[in-house]
């Protein structure tokens, strides 16, 4: 696996290598197909600075200074640096993590970007307890680290550009080296080491997440891209767990919504009404709609729903606060909007109101219907916390706690998948 730690914006103008486990460096190039390690050099120093000047890489003695090897780029060629680990599996330090594998320095811009050069399964060793917590069941840690092996072998979104298969952010999955590795985690990788999840011979695409507040989403849903193994059901399991910040509230006033339809680009006056007007099959908002006084209207949809309220998750309700609509009849109900409302006459002739004015004649002439007005705001109670396609990471939790195998957790989060070892590690 190639691995970007600094690229682009976090490109460093220099960087230090220094052995937990082993003794001083090999210096050389990766061959760019088998990530075989060809070596031209190799130093003493258990410390060494690497650097970019006069357009080569510099590498030279942490201590000292002293220049020890120079590297010149060519034929799309980056420096490679492999630890030797003098008999033992060699562990480097590296802005402050300890990293398994080699390292590759490329040009970028005025610096280097970093890439870790390390095997498969040292890398999910990696990710596994920052995406999960190495406390939790075995179970459910297989299940994250076959989640995190098939997710990194998709065909890459960085290769092209970057020269990585993947990064170590959320944008991947946090790969932050091995300080955070634990006897289970490792466990769980070792014991599931090759096995990926498959639909139909391919890989299949296992996005997983927090927790989903009772049932996951389907991803053409959420991304318009429809997975036949990514399908939104009701999750009984989370319940059965405990689950820190589940559920969550967040209050607006008309004037803050306002502001934040604005300033995400919508065009609105001030904001009398929010409303979730679709919900999908398994009850999650998919479509919030919002109305100023004049009638005016934006509509949120999917995933914008989420991010532009700010909710943890697609799964919640909104109430105003007993103010905004029309009122309704002596009951005192209320209606958002009059767009499919109805007049009924003496005669029992019915007609749409629609989406225009309404007018009523009172004894001092005729005006228009306003809305009733009074509340301040909307309240939005949800629960779950991320996009909710795939695997619900405290289910999974909640799964192996009465028992279930890892297998039983994939299978349930992903339909119709089967389990099988990685064609390459």
């Amino acid at each position: 696996m190639k691995v970007g730690l600094c690229y682009g914006g976090t490109a460093q103008s220099s960087a230090v290598l220094e052995n937990d486990i082993g003794s001083g460096f090999l210096l050389g190039w990766f061959d760019e197909g088998t990530l075989s390690f060809h070596q031209t050099a190799s130093v003493e120093e258990k410390k060494i600075a690497i650097a970019l000047r006069s357009g080569e890489a510099v590498v030279s003695s942490a201590a000292n200074g002293k220049v020890l090897f120079r590297f010149i780029f060519s034929g799309g060629r980056g420096l490679g640096v492999m630890p030797d680990g003098r008999g033992e599996k060699a562990q480097t330090r590296f802005n402050g993590s300890r990293w398994y594998g080699g390292f590759e320095f490329r040009r970028s811009g005025n610096g280097l970007s970093v890439i870790n050069i390390v095997p498969l399964e040292d890398y999910i060793k990696g990710v596994l307890p920052y995406e999960m917590s190495s406390a939790w069941p075995l179970e459910a840690l297989k299940a994250q680290a076959v989640c995190a092996r098939t997710y990194a072998l998709l065909p890459s979104r960085h290769y092209g550009a970057e020269g990585f298969d993947v990064c170590n952010t959320t944008c991947c999955q946090v790969y932050r080296g091995i300080d955070q590795s634990g006897p289970l985690s490792d466990q769980a990788v070792e014991e599931t080491a090759g096995v990926t999840a498959r639909y139909n011979g391919q890989y299949a695409e296992t996005y997983y997440y927090s927790s989903n507040g009772g049932a996951s989403e389907s991803a053409v849903n959420v991304w318009g891209n429809q997975q036949p193994y990514l399908i939104g059901k009701p999750d009984p399991y989370e319940a059965l767990t405990s689950i820190p910040n589940y559920e969550y509230t967040i209050s607006y006033s008309w004037k803050e919504l306002t502001s934040l339809l604005k300033t995400a680009g919508y065009s609105i006056g001030t904001v009398t009404s929010a409303q979730i007007t679709k919900t999908t099959p398994t009850g999650n908002a998919s479509e919030v709609t919002f109305r100023d006084a004049s009638g005016r209207k934006v509509v949120l949809t999917n995933q914008d729903c989420r991010w532009t309220l700010g909710a943890n998750s697609t799964r919640f309700t909104i109430s105003d606060d007993g103010g905004t609509g029309w009122s309704v009849n002596p009951s005192g109900g209320k209606v958002s909007s009059l767009s499919d409302t109805y007049a009924v006459s003496g005669s029992g002739l019915v007609g749409t109101i629609g989406s225009g004015t309404a007018y009523v004649i009172t004894a001092s002439g005729t005006s228009a219907l306003q809305p009733s007005g009074g509340g301040s705001g909307i309240t939005i109670t949800g629960t779950g916390w991320g996009h909710g396609v795939g695997m619900s990471q405290y289910g999974a939790k909640a799964m192996a706690e009465q028992g279930y195998s890892y297998e039983d957790i994939l299978q349930f989060y992903y339909t119709g998948i089967t389990l099988d070892r990685a064609a390459r590690s």
